[in-house]
């Protein structure tokens, strides 16, 4: 039964999170629909103050809002609850009887994390991808006044559609990762939202602070994707999108991957050598 490939375990752990999560699980009535209300919710509250002031008298000082600066609340804030919740599920993994039933439905564990990578990632980039066409294609029509630069079909509109879904993706893996290391799911979300939210945005305060946050992968990707942000992303816009990728990649690999490989070659030497001590 557990005698099949790698891509076979893949697809059976995909499956699997599927029928776990069907139903009224966490993920379908709390992750995603936090996914989509969160940033909704905030980029259309502020839009509907800004036009609302500038309807005011005397208000002419108020900017409009580019492309670039208009889906600001879908990168931070879907993309981050998507990733919190990958780690949570990865991390819940080892609690329980769970952890037993998974060690003997997937002797690969590493083909349950990434498993889990690919199910999370690809809701949270398909999620993303719907937030942005909502977000840019309202925005001008319901407030004109400010947002009526906002064009999801110019470079930055057209930029924010692939650069946004892969940054949400990989940013699961990195979740998945997090959730490998740290085995107590609250303490891994709490990990995860420190990283993004303090401590990136804290490393300018150290002595080479700066050069230090060239080198931020949360910071590079959000740079990446099109966004205006004070931060210059260290490779250019690509390669730090790339950069990323690459960080989410080897974070994967160093903590799902290696360590049960690790531990197998070392069950297999000791296995042999009492093999040959018995001969």
């Amino acid at each position: 039964m557990n005698n099949v490939g790698p891509a076979t375990s893949i697809s059976r752990g995909i499956a699997a999170e599927w029928t776990r999560t069907a139903g009224r699980s966490f993920l379908w009535t709390a992750a995603v629909p936090l996914t989509f209300a969160l940033p909704l919710v905030v980029t259309f509250g502020i839009a509907a103050v800004a036009e609302r002031l500038a309807a005011v008298p005397g208000q002419s000082y108020l900017a409009t809002v580019s492309t670039t600066n208009s889906v600001y609340w879908v990168i931070t804030l879907s993309v981050s609850v998507m990733m919190v919740t990958a780690a949570y599920a990865h991390g819940s993994q080892w609690r329980g009887q769970t952890s037993d039933l998974n060690a003997f439905l997937f002797p690969r564990s590493w083909t349950v994390a990434l498993s889990r990578w690919i199910y999370y990632g690809t809701i949270a980039a398909i999620s993303a991808a719907v937030l942005l066409v909502v977000v840019m294609v309202t925005l001008p029509h319901q407030f004109p006044q400010i947002y009526g630069a906002v064009d999801i079909t110019d470079a930055a509109g057209i930029r924010f559609l692939w650069t946004v879904p892969c940054y949400a993706f990989a940013a699961c893996g990195v979740g998945v990762a997090i959730g490998s290391v740290i085995r107590t799911p609250s303490a891994a979300v709490a990990v995860l939202l420190f990283w993004v939210y303090v401590g990136e945005n804290s490393l300018n305060l150290l002595p080479r602070g700066h050069t230090l946050q060239a080198y931020a992968p949360f910071l590079n990707a959000v740079a990446a994707t099109g966004q205006e942000v004070a931060f210059l992303p260290r490779f250019g816009r690509n390669g730090s999108l790339l950069y990323f990728v690459l960080v989410a990649v080897a974070l994967f690999v160093l903590t799902a991957v290696l360590p049960p490989l690790v531990r197998r070659i070392s069950v297999y030497r000791r296995a042999t050598l009492s093999k040959s001590d018995a001969a």
